[in-house]
């Protein structure tokens, strides 16, 4: 895991397109949001990338995504169970995202790291056009997790 650089956004672009039906445009990826995202290689090949926001003690994931073609190998628990670590050990204990309805593999991938639903967020994503799921995990002073 690495820090995301201006000469991985064709790679990252690319993860984008195929991952997404509705992906973020190339526009949306500027040097601040690039400030707090991190890539994930393979064999010398970029197969995810996270993005995240930071506030307070709070991490927002805006966006993550695994090259379609590199999905159900471990990537993605790999990429986010290193981001919270990261961010954990630098004082964060409030993570919060938002995802799919739809998206059963993505939901399942948070429950496992400890996310849990705390709402739902009415016609959020368009094209096609679909309720997301609020999910957060708040860690307690032990490191444990729980909903609030």
């Amino acid at each position: 895991m690495q820090q995301l650089s201006q000469s991985d956004l064709p790679a990252v672009l690319e993860i984008e397109t195929r991952a997404f039906c509705d992906p973020w445009p190339e526009a949306a990826f500027s040097a601040d949001i690039l400030q707090h995202a991190w890539i994930l290689e393979v064999d010398d090949q970029l197969c995810g990338y996270i993005i995240y926001h930071l506030v307070l003690d709070e991490a927002i994931i805006l966006n993550f995504a695994i090259d379609p073609d590199m999905r159900r190998q471990g990537h993605g628990t790999h990429l986010l169970s290193r981001t919270l670590s990261e961010l954990e050990q630098s004082g964060y204990t409030r993570f919060y995202l938002d995802v799919r309805r739809s998206n059963r593999a993505a939901i399942q991938l948070y429950e496992k790291h400890g996310f849990m639903c705390l709402g739902i967020r009415k016609s959020y994503y368009n094209d096609p056009e679909e309720d997301a799921i609020l999910m957060g995990k708040i860690l307690t002073n032990q490191g444990n997790s729980h909903d609030s």
